[in-house]
């Protein structure tokens, strides 16, 4: 086929807001992952240094297979390419940080079903968004302007693996050793938590070290009941002080109190910045966390700063304001000292010093947080969302609005933000009130809105 009929069967629908992700071989076919290659190279072009990439790739049976096309496609481009292999994310951010590669292509659909699978893209260890490099490679592909097949590429296998176990183990400094349950779900942090706990010396239940490929031991979103139970289970049978539950390429943790309870995560940033943060530093969090985190930040004397909903923005949040730590409904928890990026295993060492250092249960540290009424993430199914968006702004005209992302709107007593999935097609609903009553109110009244405007939930 002649690069002009490879051009015309491009598919840019693949592109999200902060990586490229879909069904495979359906959506992110060979021809697909070639050209984006092809497109990444060319982009990378305007930057100094020898074209050196790196590639790794989480557990899916499809990893190895998008791998060799990737690793391919480089090589004929004259790539000199680094293969990880299997790498959680975290553990190929840090890679690229030791290499200093010009650029890395991590091969992963996080919590997506098996069906999925993506490529986060890299230019240095700086991830890439729609904000920075995607939407110009979606430019230089339908330009036609991609890389051509160039001498002298070649491949060579690396490994940062030990470097890596190293770094998080020396970052684990307990005054006494928790009892704990960890979930790898059969994703990539199986393949790499034994070595840690090994080298810090903590005895621990592991759930689902073995890789699971079809992704088959539970729902591959932490953030699932469902996917909960196991982790659960396991913290009530053994009385563990708390249980963290990772996603496949090992970028999310959710934290489970003693309880077997899901600790919801701007809590957990809460705690992490109260131990840690010092007066003066600045804390990142998504714009939909409680009240409660940005109150306590201030009357600590720590700044705050709100990002996008993404991996990314958060992570060029913290690089703008030099913040020391940042975190996301979602379980990604970013840190200074790790390259302003995240990482589960790091965000969990961390947790486990916090324990390690008090006599109160997991439960009781975060109790004072949970002052107001919150939802959590809703979701809905919905046709016509930049209408519905619109409908609500006119009905809560009254309101403060914000544009971040979504629609925000606050309220002196309750707020709510609603915005389009960057990963799914549905809208995302988050709102918190100061007491119960006000909550039920809203809750009837958003809810039947949205209810009426077409909106299913699921």
């Amino acid at each position: 086929m002649d690069i002009n009929h490879k051009l015309q069967a491009f598919n840019s629908k693949v592109f999200h807001a902060y990586d490229i992700r879909g069904r495979y071989p359906e959506d992110l076919d060979p021809n697909n992952v070639e050209l984006i290659v092809r497109g990444f190279i060319k982009f990378l072009d305007k930057f100094p240094g020898k074209n050196v990439i790196l590639v790794g790739g989480d557990v899916r049976w499809s990893s190895p297979e998008i791998s060799k096309e990737v690793t391919k496609t480089l090589v004929a481009c004259g790539a000199e390419v680094w293969d990880l292999g299997l790498s959680t994310t975290p553990q190929f951010t840090f890679s690229l940080a030791k290499s200093k590669a010009k650029g890395g292509i991590m091969i992963t659909a996080s919590h997506n079903p098996v069906e999925y699978n993506g490529l986060k893209l890299f230019e240095g260890f700086r991830a890439m968004s729609e904000d920075v490099g995607l939407k110009e490679i979606i430019r230089i592909v339908n330009s036609g302007k991609i890389a051509e097949d160039s001498a002298g590429g070649f491949l060579t296998k690396k490994d940062y693996r030990s470097e890596y176990v190293d770094f998080i183990a020396s970052n684990a400094r307990f005054k006494r050793k928790p009892k704990v349950v960890f979930d790898a779900a059969g994703g990539s942090v199986g393949a790499i938590l034994p070595d840690i706990l090994k080298k810090i010396n903590l005895e621990s239940d592991c759930l689902f070290l073995e890789k699971d490929s079809y992704l088959k031991n539970h729902l591959p979103n932490p953030l699932s009941k469902e996917a909960q139970i196991p982790a659960r289970e396991k913290i009530l049978e053994t009385g563990a002080e708390a249980g963290f539950i990772f996603d496949v390429d090992g970028d999310r943790v959710v934290v489970l109190n003693e309880m077997g309870e899901e600790v919801r995560s701007d809590a957990v940033l809460w705690l992490l910045a109260s131990r840690i943060a010092k007066r003066g530093d600045t804390v990142v969090f998504d714009l939909r966390s409680s009240r409660a985190l940005r109150e306590d930040l201030e009357e600590l004397g720590i700044k705050s700063e709100k990002s996008r909903v993404g991996r990314t923005f958060m992570n060029t949040v913290m690089r703008e304001h030099k913040a020391l730590l940042g975190g996301e409904l979602s379980g990604h928890f970013f840190f200074r000292d790790f390259f302003n990026s995240d990482s589960a295993l790091f965000a969990a060492m961390k947790i486990l010093e916090i324990l390690s250092e008090s006599k109160k249960k997991l439960s009781a540290l975060v109790k004072t947080f949970f002052r107001y009424a919150h939802s959590g993430e809703i979701n809905f199914k919905a046709k016509g969302k930049d209408q519905i968006l619109k409908k609500l702004e006119e009905k809560y005209g009254a309101g403060e609005r914000n544009y971040l992302d979504g629609l925000t709107v606050d309220f002196s007593n309750w707020w709510f933000n609603i915005r389009p999935s960057n990963t799914e097609d549905i809208l995302r609903l988050v709102f918190e009130a100061e007491n119960r009553k006000t909550f039920g109110e809203k809750e009837k009244e958003l809810l039947g809105f949205l209810t009426d405007l077409g909106a299913e939930r699921v």
